[in-house]
């Protein structure tokens, strides 16, 4: 298995944007130096739930900081930015980065946004589909036009285009069986960036998207090879300790995160299959139970063996939320090391 620490930026009362950014910067070059295989960052705005606004700025001053390790985006939202300008830079980094950089994309789901950037939010699947069309195009070494309902382009031709396939650079966001059988039909492989989803379901999951790959006629190890599941996660030596140290700052993420997806129109937004089954309502909280069924907060042994059932069911790729809701800079450390030293050797 490869595994990756998850980088969020987040500030909550306690802490202070420049002390965040300082010690998530040591954090992401410390990832580095344990072996882990990359370091993923978020896209997000206007609220503390996440400092950065932009993930491929900041996936540039992480490959500068570091020399091997891959950086990842979970995600960019291809209906606030132009396709084309999205393309640009993407194929930039992936010039400048010797193709270190990879892209998760998708179409967001933090509703107080889209009032904010003009994007109507029923409609958000329908302008990330164009977007992605038009990505596909710009990277195909020619020019091209494109006349859709979003989008309309003269002529054009993006320079340079990236070193790599779409497929090598990009991971497909996946909430429902539509996107799913949307990132198969494009080729490219799935990002599950769902951190709250009960264990047992991620391995029904696995389960549905090999077979969906089998199904449209795919050879699901390639997919499998570069999919990704993103778990929260907090290491300590003891049980207790891992119960305990960061549940303030869990339940200051779960609170500010109830905020950020609960709908600011007076009807359910369509399309956002997640939500509309709970009402916009995040699942039931209970904390004990969630430490059991769905969150890596646990010792090492204990930690192992939840990542053994995640293996077996297919996951190949894990990337680690071990800073969730601002956990003190030195506990983080601590976890970062402990699986680095004690669980990582395990899986390899």
């Amino acid at each position: 298995m490869q595994f990756a620490t998850y980088h969020v930026f987040q500030c909550p009362p306690w802490q202070r944007p420049e002390q965040v950014m300082q010690q998530e910067l040591e954090r992401a070059v410390l990832s580095e130096q344990l072996g882990y295989d990359g370091i993923w960052v978020a896209e997000q705005h206007f609220a503390p739930y996440c400092l950065t606004g932009d993930a491929l700025l900041l996936a540039g001053v992480l490959a500068s900081h570091t020399q091997h390790v891959h950086v990842g985006t979970a995600v960019v939202n291809l209906t606030f930015t132009h396709p084309l300008r999205f393309a640009e830079r993407v194929a930039l980094l992936d010039h400048l980065t010797s193709g270190r950089v990879e892209v998760g994309v998708g179409r967001g789901y933090q509703f107080p946004q889209y009032g904010v950037f003009g994007v109507p939010i029923d409609e958000t699947r329908a302008i990330f589909d164009e977007a992605l069309d038009i990505v596909f195009h710009a990277w195909e070494a020619e020019d091209f036009t494109y006349e859709g309902q979003y989008f309309q382009l003269p002529r054009v031709q993006v320079w340079p285009v990236p070193l790599r396939r779409p497929d090598e650079i990009l991971l497909h966001a996946v909430n429902s069986a539509e996107s799913v059988d949307s990132s198969i039909r494009r080729g490219l492989p799935a990002l599950m960036a769902r951190p709250i989803t009960p264990f047992v379901d991620q391995v029904a999951e696995l389960k549905r998207y090999r077979g969906a790959l089998g199904a449209a006629g795919k050879d699901p190890e390639p997919f499998l090879d570069r999919a990704t599941v993103l778990k929260y996660a907090f290491i300590a030596p003891t049980k207790h300790e891992a119960r305990e140290l960061p549940r303030r700052a869990f339940e200051w993420d779960l609170d500010i995160l109830q905020e950020l997806t609960t709908p600011t129109t007076t009807e359910m937004p369509r399309g956002y299959e997640f939500y509309e089954e709970r009402g916009g309502k995040l699942p039931p909280f209970t904390y004990d139970e969630w430490i059991e069924d769905r969150l890596l907060f646990d010792d090492p042994d204990g930690c192992a063996e939840k990542i053994a059932a995640l293996q077996d069911a297919g996951v190949r790729r894990l990337v680690l939320w071990m800073g969730v809701g601002g956990v003190e800079h030195d506990l983080v450390v601590q976890s970062m090391r402990l699986f680095a030293e004690q669980v990582m050797p395990q899986f390899r």
